[in-house]
């Protein structure tokens, strides 16, 4: 049977997740429901589509998708179930799957039917009627019109010499993730010496992973560890910024050292050779 994932800006203080979990368990027998993120910031689609994008094809083919953000009927906004890259993703057409997957569109698309029942409990029978295995043309009435978000690509600037990017996510431990991909970077780069530029900050080399930034060769009272900062390509080959075992509860995270939030430039500057 295929997985169910919620990714929501429901937090976990209060019994929303709870609630709705109880929907699925009294609608399926034995649902397998994994828990991407509840902790999405209110209705931050930008912030949801970069998260659930790092895992869902992780998931086997076929599993269902549900984001709760701003997951709400209105006269400028349908509740849709789209069928995109062999997952199936119940959400609202807010602009989320143009952000999700820029290049892709929906093989398939449904606008939920009208019900007395609330968004939520809509979604929730969606969700049921796909795992029972039901076509989608019984809930909903077929579209192609899907709300557009265009989301800002990194651009290259002064003849080839510059990258301009800006902060696309940040994570629980303040590290800062960019819109630079690897690809673009090595693409202009041309084994040239390089400068990332962060407010006042700069870097001028790339690890591969957080330890290698760390001397290990050293006595570990001559280390610089905790509070170190670095760049790297992550898992999905963005540009990330991190200190080292930092945590933005203690002060220490990249995004509160480095004074940088959402949608901040990030500038990548080529050395040419003298």
């Amino acid at each position: 049977m295929p997985l169910i994932t919620l990714t929501t800006d429901f937090g976990l203080q209060d019994a929303y997740v709870s609630a709705l979990k109880a929907q699925l368990y009294n609608q399926l027998e034995t649902p397998e429901i994994v828990d991407v993120s509840h902790l999405i910031d209110p209705f931050h689609i930008i912030q949801a589509a970069y998260v659930l994008r790092a895992v869902y094809r992780s998931f086997p083919q076929g599993s269902i998708h549900f984001v709760g953000i701003n997951f709400n009927q209105t006269p400028d906004q349908a509740l849709i179930v789209a069928e995109l890259n062999d997952h199936f993703f119940v959400c609202a057409d807010n602009g989320f799957l143009s952000l999700l997957e820029p290049d892709l569109k929906p093989s398939k698309t449904i606008v939920l039917n009208d019900s007395n029942y609330n968004d939520q409990t809509r979604g929730v029978e969606a969700i049921a009627h796909i795992h029972r295995g039901g076509a989608l043309s019984v809930i909903g009435t077929p579209t192609t019109k899907l709300k557009q978000l265009t989301q800002h690509i990194p651009s290259v600037h002064t003849h080839g010499n510059e990258i301009h990017g800006y902060v696309l996510h940040v994570d629980r431990f303040g590290n800062i993730v960019t819109n630079i991909t690897k690809e673009l970077f090595q693409k202009v780069r041309r084994n040239r010496l390089f400068e990332i530029h962060a407010r006042n900050h700069v870097f001028k080399e790339i690890f591969n992973d957080y330890h290698e930034a760390i001397r290990y060769d050293k006595p570990k009272s001559q280390r610089e560890e905790v509070g170190k900062k670095l760049a790297l390509f992550n898992t999905q080959g963005l540009l990330e910024l991190a200190v080292f075992k930092g945590s933005p509860n203690y002060g220490g995270g990249a995004s509160k050292l480095f004074g940088l939030s959402y949608f901040d430039p990030i500038r990548v500057a080529f050395i040419n050779d003298a």
